[in-house]
């Protein structure tokens, strides 16, 4: 039984990396606010010339006139809801208040 534990041990420690040297498994920094600035110009439910602009209170208004009843505000990697609801418009702000991606839901 001790030989398979040694054995065991040795076969752990003695494995090689699986990722290659010098390569991070993380995404590189800023790789999130491109995936959802990508995803927002597909999915911008007829906000799309908000992307890219610092978000200011005014821009609620109209955005509730066009038949959104609610508008929620997220920070990129903000927990949020599942339930998807077609009145709601989500509008994605980067940690400097601009608008990276507007989804439906």
């Amino acid at each position: 039984m001790f030989i398979l534990l040694v054995l065991g041990a040795t076969l752990m420690t003695d494995a090689p990396d699986q990722q290659a040297p010098g390569r991070s498994r993380l995404p590189p920094p800023g790789a999130q606010q491109r995936r959802l600035a990508g995803a927002g110009a597909a999915t911008s439910c007829g906000a799309a010339d908000l992307v890219g602009k610092r978000w200011s209170e005014a821009m609620r208004a109209p955005l509730l006139g066009d038949g959104h009843r609610e508008v929620r505000l997220l920070r990129v990697g903000q927990p949020r809801t599942t339930d998807l609801r077609e009145d709601r418009l989500n509008v994605i702000l980067d940690s400097a208040g601009r608008v990276v991606a507007i989804t439906c839901g």
